[in-house]
């Protein structure tokens, strides 16, 4: 025990990707720095040497129950949950709604979820009512800490499960001193000075759903025939292409994301659902603008006509005019990305997530 707490273990899925492996690792990292011991284990890895592959239900069974565990995602909740026994010091972060509903990552407007989420579901979940009865009966069993990084979800646990304890932290990154120059990023590049920049982002590209990626290459089109001088590019797919002005590429490291983000004037970011979008803070982090649907947890990040723009969710046309508008404007542009570093340095700074999670941490053992 270090600092008044017992040895801490963060639990994740995946080990490299995704934006609960990134709160993971980084809470790992800033606690570590802190003195704390901080375990870290994973059920898929996926350096080059795999190591041993952890199942979710191999989590529980031997685990010290002084051990305060905190599960960001797993692959298997009725295992990795099932497996723990009603002792044990435990936290789990909602980094989406899996664990409330009948397995859909986000309710969206389906109407199911406020009626238990009965068969058949419009997704296709295999007895989604049974699932989402096992998984909140093993939360009413087992009492964890719930920590939402959104206001937005944290409604939506509360209504899925009355009487939880909850706490809403915010997720955050880690935040230069100053933003990025933009004309620097753009040297480093070979982007014309006076380009109009316009980028797309999201782990799968035009594949991620959720964050209409399907849409993105009609989003150009029009954002095109409103600035048709714009540059796109498009990150986040399995390979590099080109169609016009518009350019794809695949997942990049986050260097070379944020320098990109630096050369950019608009993150064009149509989400359908999001929770507290890392997409969003690294976009802030790098001084860039934010457009997108005022959708979950978005508003908590965007404020509308100050640090971003926000468009009715569903409207398309809006947020296409909302993204000219900023390529258009590039004195708008460059007020909305430095308000979005100043007001996300001081709300979304990766430090401050991880003291806010410290104070959970030992008001959670001051209760136990």
């Amino acid at each position: 025990m270090s600092h008044g707490l017992p040895d801490i273990r963060q639990h994740v899925m995946l080990e490299l990707r995704g934006g609960a492996t990134r709160v993971a690792g980084l809470l790992a990292q800033g606690l570590a720095d802190m003195g704390l011991a901080c375990g870290l284990s994973f059920e898929v890895r996926e350096a080059q040497d795999p190591g041993p592959v952890l199942a979710a239900a191999d989590l529980g069974p031997g685990l010290d129950p002084n051990v305060l565990l905190h599960v960001h995602s797993t692959a298997d909740w009725a295992g990795l949950l099932g497996g723990l026994g009603p002792g044990q010091r435990l936290v789990v972060s909602l980094h989406d709604a899996t664990l409330l509903t009948g397995g859909c990552a986000q309710p969206l407007d389906c109407p199911e979820f406020g009626r238990g989420c009965p068969g058949p579901c419009p997704r296709n979940f295999e007895d989604p009512a049974e699932t989402r009865r096992a998984n909140l009966g093993l939360l009413k069993r087992l009492d964890p800490l719930l920590i939402s990084p959104s206001a937005w979800l944290a409604r939506l646990a509360k209504q899925a499960l009355p009487g939880c304890r909850l706490t809403v932290i915010p997720n955050g990154v880690p935040w230069p001193d100053r933003p990025r120059s933009k004309a620097e990023a753009r040297r480093s590049m070979g982007l014309d000075p006076g380009a109009r920049v316009v980028l797309f982002v999201a782990h799968g590209g035009v594949r991620a759903a959720y964050k209409g990626g399907g849409k993105w290459p009609d989003y150009w089109r029009q954002i095109k025939a409103l600035a048709p001088g714009a540059l796109g590019f498009a990150v986040g797919g399995d390979s590099a292409d080109r169609d016009g002005d518009l350019f794809y590429w695949p997942y990049v490291g986050r260097d070379r994301l944020l320098q990109l983000m630096a050369a950019a004037d608009a993150l064009m970011y149509p989400t359908l659902a999001d929770n507290h979008s890392l997409v969003i803070l690294e976009a802030m982090s790098a001084g860039l603008a934010c457009v997108s649907f005022e959708v979950g947890g978005v508003p908590e990040q965007i404020r509308h006509e100050e640090n971003g723009l926000l468009a009715p969710p569903g409207d398309h046309q809006a947020i296409v005019r909302a993204a000219a508008r900023v390529l258009n404007d590039p004195r708008l542009s460059r007020t909305l990305g430095r308000n979005a570093f100043f007001l996300g340095q001081k709300r979304f700074e990766a430090r401050r997530m991880v003291a806010d999670h410290l104070r959970a941490y030992r008001a959670e053992c001051r209760a136990g």
